[in-house]
């Protein structure tokens, strides 16, 4: 077995090597384009040292890098994006969608049923479902409305349910009747979202997901990877991808695989908003120090892209990027304004927004592609 560097490293090379790794690990290179910290065998860690370039030429490289640095690693390649909404709530409609006209952006919007139609929706609590009262979503008929002018209308379950807990009746309720309650108003989803992003790895819930919709999304990385190859591929050293050649839901032996096209992964501005707050407790939430170091990791995410697209020669990696309140009333929601600034910066340098219903999927070969 190799040794590995995280651990420990051989006497001889350990004057070479030891700048490079207090680098590698001072930057942080897995918290800042994945979801998970990896150690790295020598071969990995090699591949991974040329992979990032950490010279000084590759500014994306380096800790303290500004937005516009960022945005100047070159690439040949189109940039796109997608942009999701959760649960539905009203403002979604009344703040974030004038936003999204005002740059000629569409949107994918992941509802729940039972918060539409005012019965609130289920939340875990330290492990426990609660009923969440809350009566701020969408009406139907905005609902509509976003569907006539284009944006997507996907389903995130009926009552937003913990699906591993559920029994094959309430299972099938909470899955099949998020479909059937879109499709009485005239919409067609064919995306789940995992409520809670739990379930995906369990095979029975994976396959009856599978018989009413055609993809879904669960969990969360900085980065989607269309063949969902990004650990073997692309030097993206993240649990998600970790060993996967392609999107095929299930193993040879029938196991969920960890990414697929029933688990998409979108990066989630609510986590990254949170990750900062709990990172800087003397920090006003909103104030514009916080809202800065968001919006820099905003465009960390949407520009990482770069660095496998261009490699590549064309589009094999794409951000989600997941909003759920856009106002300042909690110390985690994206106020108006930092939406604004956000969707500003994808319109001024020229990224294709996308919806979920744009990707379509190879069958035969288990790979997304862009439509």
């Amino acid at each position: 077995m190799p040794d590995i560097v995280k651990h420990r490293t051989d006497h001889v090379l350990l004057p070479i090597l030891m700048p490079l790794i207090s680098i590698l690990f001072l930057w942080s290179i897995p918290e800042n384009y994945g979801e998970s910290v990896t150690t790295y065998n020598y071969k990995e860690f090699g591949t991974t040292l040329n992979f990032y370039s950490l010279g000084t030429n590759n500014p994306i490289s380096r800790l303290n890098t500004s937005t516009e640095e960022i945005k100047n690693v070159g690439s040949d390649v189109e940039k796109a994006v997608i942009i999701m909404f959760d649960r539905g709530y009203e403002n979604q409609f009344t703040v974030a969608k004038p936003i999204l006209d005002k740059y000629e952006f569409k949107a994918s919007f992941f509802i729940i049923c039972s918060f539409v139609e005012g019965s609130g929706y289920h939340k875990l609590a330290d492990g426990s479902e609660l009923i969440h009262a809350a009566d701020n979503a969408m009406d139907w008929d905005q609902i509509k409305q976003l569907h006539k002018e284009g944006h997507d209308i996907e389903s995130h379950g009926k009552e937003h349910r913990d699906l591993r807990h559920l029994s094959s009746d309430e299972l099938k309720d909470e899955i099949a009747g998020s479909k059937e309650c879109l499709e009485d108003y005239d919409l067609k989803p064919v995306f789940f979202q995992f409520p809670n992003n739990r379930g995906a790895d369990n095979s029975t819930v994976l396959k009856l997901v599978s018989e009413y919709f055609d993809f879904g999304l669960a969990g969360h990385s900085r980065l989607m990877f269309l063949n969902c190859d990004g650990w073997v591929n692309h030097g993206f050293k993240t649990q998600s991808y970790k060993y996967q050649y392609d999107c095929n839901p299930f193993t040879a032996d029938g196991a969920p695989t960890r990414t697929n096209k029933f688990a998409i992964k979108e990066w989630s501005h609510d986590r990254e908003h949170s990750r900062l707050n709990n990172k800087n407790p003397l920090l006003a939430p909103h104030g514009s120090e916080i809202s800065d170091m968001l919006f820099t990791e905003f465009v960390r995410v949407v520009e990482a892209q770069n660095l496998y697209n261009t490699k590549a020669g064309k589009i094999v990696a794409i951000p989600i990027i997941g909003y759920h309140f856009i106002s300042d009333s909690t110390n985690y929601d994206t106020s108006e304004e930092l939406f604004d600034r956000e969707m500003k910066y994808l319109y001024d340098n020229g990224f294709k927004v996308l919806k979920m219903s744009d990707l379509s999927y190879n069958d035969t070969q288990n790979y997304f592609y862009i439509k």
